[in-house]
């Protein structure tokens, strides 16, 4: 008799390290692709050459190290972070339908910020202070919709709704703080859609060590968030501080999302795509959803944002007049996103 879940443990172990071995070798052709191809094309030869600080060229060496690698590394370091954040979300509240996003974590960490660079300091590439203000507000937004839905707490449907509501109002008091003070437009409005414009070594020396030690504390509670899958009562039989793990689990989600919202603004969906799609792989298990989600997530962020360098756009604002850039990463990943969780929402209506 224990036969048979022993098999089952062992299949979901090698789907587990199959997953992450193909989304690895993904993660390494887009980071290819990332550095090699932009408005500058490289050879892999040269690109090599110019990590190696073996190229002549220094213009290659200096588009390659300054400008490209800080970026891929973010955009790794930031959807690890969206993906995990959301993998805890759906766990801890047992609803496939939350993420960073539609919860209000990243609203809230967004209001927060463009608060703090308004009003308190308008220096957004080396500010280390951005994490912590960006926290406040996650947490503080994120634990509101939380207690309005009371103990229908883990109802899919009301907290979603509460959380667009929430989010929605957010996001209107953000848009009239940047109506009202234009001077500060320019520097924050891409940033407020997520983006990757313009990340360098200063942002990636910020984000990187909230990265490493959220994921380390993740890892190190998923095994109590797959005690909590099982139900509050089961959980608490079994002598899980159901309350506590819960709020920790939450706290870290909160701390997740606003460090990367800190660096790269509000990049949506990618909370929600990542750990839904890793769970179909390879179960919802935490011990290897955490993981796989975080990996997942990254690949596709690394992925928009490549796709969305080869879109150009000129903004005629104030401050930005004849300004060009890139499509912001954050509207490819809504573009992805939008449709996926409609199917998402619909399919879960029709269970109902």
């Amino acid at each position: 008799m224990d036969e048979l879940p022993r098999k089952r443990a062992m299949s979901i172990k090698v789907r587990f390290q199959m997953t992450i071995g193909i989304l690895l070798i993904a993660l390494a052709a887009f980071v290819i692709l990332h550095l090699a191809f932009g408005r500058t094309m490289m050879s892999l030869e040269e690109v090599l050459k110019a990590l190696l600080n073996s190229s002549e060229d220094r213009g290659q060496h200096h588009i390659v190290w300054n400008l490209r690698l800080p970026r891929v590394l973010i955009a790794i370091a930031s959807g690890l972070m969206l993906g995990l954040a959301g993998a805890i979300l759906q766990v801890i509240m047992r609803n496939p339908l939350a993420e960073p996003g539609l919860i209000g974590a990243s609203a809230g960490s967004v209001l927060f910020v463009v608060l703090w660079m308004l009003y308190v300091s308008g220096d957004m590439s080396t500010n280390a202070t951005l994490p912590f203000v960006a926290l406040l507000g996650g947490v503080i937004t994120v634990g509101g919709i939380y207690l309005l839905n009371g103990t229908n707490g883990n109802n899919n449907l009301r907290l979603v709704l509460t959380g667009v509501i929430v989010t929605s109002i957010l996001q209107s008091a953000t848009s009239l703080l940047l109506l009202k003070n234009q001077e500060g437009l320019a520097s924050i409005l891409l940033w407020n859609f997520g983006s990757l414009n313009g990340r360098v070594w200063a942002q990636w020396n910020n984000v990187w060590p909230w990265a490493l030690v959220l994921f380390l504390l993740s890892m190190l509670l998923a095994r109590k968030a797959a005690l909590l899958q099982l139900g509050d009562s089961i959980a608490a039989g079994l002598g899980l501080p159901v309350n506590r793990t819960r709020l920790m689990l939450l706290l870290i989600a909160a701390a997740l999302t606003a460090a990367s919202v800190s660096v790269v603004g509000a990049i949506g969906f990618i909370g929600l795509i990542g750990p839904h799609i890793a769970g179909l792989l390879i179960g919802r298990n935490p011990v290897y959803l955490f993981p796989a989600s975080a990996l997942f997530s990254a690949v596709l962020l690394v992925a928009a944002d490549w796709i969305g360098q080869s879109i150009s756009l000129n903004f005629p604002l104030p401050g930005m007049e004849h300004h060009v850039t890139t499509l912001p990463v954050g509207a490819v990943t809504t573009l992805m996103g939008a449709p996926f969780f409609i199917f998402l929402l619909r399919r879960t209506l029709v269970k109902k």
